[in-house]
């Protein structure tokens, strides 16, 4: 069984029927049995808003959908909208995209969006890494794990590409959740970063959420990365698909 916890819609196709059905074409190739697919915050986006991804999988059996949200797009509105979304089960999550967009994760305005996701037992995501790092760098994420310990927090990206002091700083905070989409997009970082998966995978097996970031990243790439790693069948197992069942309550 293997899940893609971290899909976006393609953007080289002209509409979003098409997008997503090159999307499920993809998983079909490469053998991936469920994946889940982010929306942007943005209102309109080539990648789909949380309205164009709901609608676009509504009664999918394949596909599950999480929520870009954000405090700079008809935020009240758009809290209101997920929170329907959360209430029918047709959402999964909620992600802020911070470092993409200008506000930290510890930002006040974001609470509301931190207690709906707590008040409906689903996790919020995070981009990191690249630039703009200190948007959602380790050590704000830590703090806002201990700040908030009814929420689950998902980390995406693993701080890329400085992961070994991504899994040090926050170690200790059980609530928080490591997305490892995008970590094999530079062949010449592998070594590097398969060795601090590795490590980590083996202290923490019950963290690790397989992703490729498929839209922006291969997926036959990252599935090949992970196939890669020297982990027991057992780790590999919550690796691809059991920590992202329990996690978004598949």
């Amino acid at each position: 069984m293997i899940i893609d916890s971290h899909l976006h819609l393609p953007v080289d196709f002209p509409d979003f029927k098409s997008k997503g059905e090159a999307l499920l074409d993809e998983l079909k190739k490469n053998g991936v049995d469920r994946g889940i697919v982010i929306a942007d915050s943005e209102l309109e986006s080539v990648i789909g808003s949380v309205r164009d991804c709901a609608e676009l999988f509504e009664g999918s059996g394949i596909i599950s959908v999480i929520a870009g949200i954000s405090p700079n797009y008809e935020y009240a509105p758009q809290l209101d909208y997920c929170r329907k979304l959360l209430e029918s089960k047709r959402i999964v999550g909620l992600k802020v995209y911070t470092g993409h967009e200008d506000f930290y994760c510890t930002a006040l305005c974001l609470k509301p969006v931190y207690d709906l996701a707590a008040e409906y037992h689903v996790p919020v995501l995070f981009h990191s890494g690249w630039d703009n790092t200190h948007y959602a760098a380790p050590k704000l994420i830590k703090k806002l794990a201990v700040s908030c310990p009814s929420n689950t927090f998902v980390y995406c990206h693993c701080y890329y590409p400085r992961l070994e002091e991504c899994f040090e700083e926050l170690r200790n905070c059980p609530n928080v959740y490591f997305d490892t989409s995008s970590v094999a997009d530079n062949e010449k970082l592998l070594p590097q970063i398969k060795s601090a998966l590795e490590k980590a995978i083996h202290e923490m097996p019950e963290r690790f959420i397989f992703g490729s970031d498929f839209g922006s990243c291969s997926q036959s790439i990252h599935l090949s990365f992970a196939e890669s790693l020297d982990i027991t069948d057992e780790e590999r197992e919550l690796f691809m698909h059991v920590n992202a069942e329990r996690v978004y309550g598949l």
